[in-house]
């Protein structure tokens, strides 16, 4: 038998790991180089001030991830119980109102549909015509009435004749809670997508990890990597790519270091080259746009393949994040994720201290991991600036005094509480219009090229942890069929239900998603009518202070 091919992996987030574990697997030679210290990219963590590792990003897992609850399942030997915790929900806090939280539970399921029309997260008028745009979002597959590529989720709403302001509102803080992007920005062909999946299997809702993502995920498939025999290369950056041909021959490696003052991780010292056999690039849209343009002219892969020039229409935006660690135990704060209705930096949160197990460092106290979806809205004059602005506006959903500035407020265990500006994890946005450019898995005009990561094209839409290990999956699969060594790998489909169910179901509903907006319309007029001879009340209850 010959010698197994060589493949070298740029980037340890999940993509490129699951790509490099499943080649391993198959009597590959992987070696696999990442420019941070820590593997894992926007599931990994990083650590605090006090030991405890922080995520990245806060992360929810639904049941549908196929692939994903897979891959852990070969690398853990626990249960998935003993990892992760379901839950059945969403939550929404206005201003003012704690402890009041508002919440849907197994949103996708129909046996819950009456209780979320009065869960309170809207009227219910508003939130049938909510569920209705559901259901009239999926009808599009088998009966378009317009076309879903170039329009976002909240373009989509806004056309529909049905349509009430509330119920907008409503699904926009519900996809800026799980996917902390903006509905006027996200693409309503991948949510529908999304949607179908999801509803093919509601419940639970999702799963929460009940540790960092760090230890729960990527140390064991970190593990399991290596013990196939992976060499994983950390703090070296792949800098550049020549083609020979038709052909990847040779990558430019650099040291790399975070750079203190900018946030991201920089190269550092003189560089070397390494021949290469099978190359994947397993890295973020920035770095791949880079790639594809680096090397000599005459070598470089985006002269072999122009159309890679247009991975510059991908766009990715960083998602600040605020660990909060306040003094004394918060009560009435829910397990599930928490959107703040109409907050001016998009904020929502999760409470980590009720779910993470044996983290001795969150007892007797809340620990918040908070994000900020619109960091445009931030200062941008200083991160203690963006970090006390944030919150400043969490405070005025909860109960406890943030102080005049940074490091004065009681109630904060600041030593601790940490902010993280994600300048070196930016996500990708499923905008509208760029399906068409996102690269697929094998790299056409460059005959051992791969390409993986959530933004590449795959069958998933939204940008996910499934999409993430799908896309490396196909990577593997393209490099086995390519060679023809190893049994092929394996791809699971999710599940959906018939798309005429949908159709159907968008006219049976259409009259009553019309008479809820008629219904939603007449209360507003009668509640103008009652404010007009209603006197003003007295001034809530002041927020104690610290």
């Amino acid at each position: 038998m010959s010698e197994a091919p060589r493949v070298t992996v740029a980037g340890g987030g999940l993509a490129g790991l699951t790509a490099a574990l499943r080649l391993a697997e198959r009597g590959y030679r992987v070696k696999l180089y990442e420019q941070k210290s820590m593997l894992g990219g926007d599931l990994g963590s990083r650590p605090g001030a006090d030991g405890v590792e922080l995520d990245v990003y806060p992360h929810m897992y639904p049941s549908w991830y196929h692939n994903f609850w897979r891959l852990l399942s070969d690398v853990t030997d626990g249960d998935r119980d003993e990892r992760f915790r379901p839950l059945s929900g969403y939550s929404q806090l206005r201003r003012r109102e704690f402890p009041r939280f508002e919440a849907v539970t197994d949103i996708y399921s129909p046996r819950h549909i009456f209780q979320n029309l009065f869960s309170g997260v809207g009227p219910p008028a508003d939130m049938l015509v909510f569920g209705y745009a559901t259901v009239d979002l999926l009808a599009e597959r088998l009966n378009p009435t317009m076309s879903l590529d170039n329009v976002s989720v909240t373009g989509f709403l806004n056309a529909r004749p049905y349509m009430t302001e509330r119920a907008a509102a409503a699904c926009d803080n519900f996809i800026t809670t799980v996917w902390a992007i903006p509905a006027y920005l996200t693409s309503a062909d991948d949510y529908r997508t999304y949607l179908e999946y999801s509803l093919a299997e509601p419940e639970p809702a999702f799963w929460l990890a009940r540790g960092p993502a760090a230890r729960q995920v990527i140390e064991p498939l970190t593990a399991a990597v290596e013990a196939a025999g992976v060499e994983i290369v950390r703090s070296v950056q792949v800098a550049r790519v020549s083609c020979t041909g038709a052909r990847v021959t040779e990558i430019g490696l650099r040291n790399s270091r975070l750079d203190p003052v900018s946030r991201t991780w920089v190269g550092a010292g003189n560089g070397w080259t390494e021949e290469v056999d099978e190359l994947i690039l397993a890295v973020p849209p920035p770095a791949l746009l880079s790639l594809v343009r680096s090397g000599e002219s005459g070598r470089r892969i985006v002269e072999r393949t122009p159309r890679l020039a247009e991975i510059s229409r991908l766009r990715t935006q960083r998602i600040p994040i605020l660990n909060v660690y306040f003094r004394r135990k918060l009560l009435g704060i829910p397990a599930e994720p928490v959107g703040l209705f109409e907050s001016n930096f998009s904020l929502a949160f999760t409470d980590i201290s009720q779910t993470w197990q044996r983290v001795p460092q969150f007892a007797g106290k809340t620990v918040l991991a908070v994000s900020a979806s619109d960091p445009y809205a931030l200062p941008g004059t200083h991160w203690r600036d963006d970090a006390f602005a944030m919150l400043r506006e969490l405070a005025e959903y909860l109960d406890f005094h943030p102080g005049t500035r940074w490091g004065e407020s009681s109630d904060i265990d600041w030593e601790r509480t940490r902010y993280e500006p994600n300048a070196d994890a930016r996500l990708f946005i499923n905008e509208t219009g760029t399906d068409v450019w996102r690269p697929a898995a094998a790299c056409g005009g460059v005959s051992n090229l791969c390409f993986a990561g959530d933004f590449c094209a795959n069958r998933i839409g939204m940008t996910t942890i499934e999409s993430a290990v799908t896309t490396g999956l196909e990577a593997a699969r393209v490099i086995v069929e390519r060679r023809g060594i190893g049994r092929p790998v394996e791809i699971a489909e999710p599940n959906s239900l018939p798309g005429a169910l949908y159709v159907w179901l968008r006219y049976a509903w259409a009259p009553y998603a019309f008479a809820a907006k008629a219904w939603s319309a007449g209360s507003d007029y009668v509640g103008w009518l009652r404010g007009l001879f209603t006197p003003a009340r007295p001034p809530g209850r002041q927020r104690r202070e610290s």
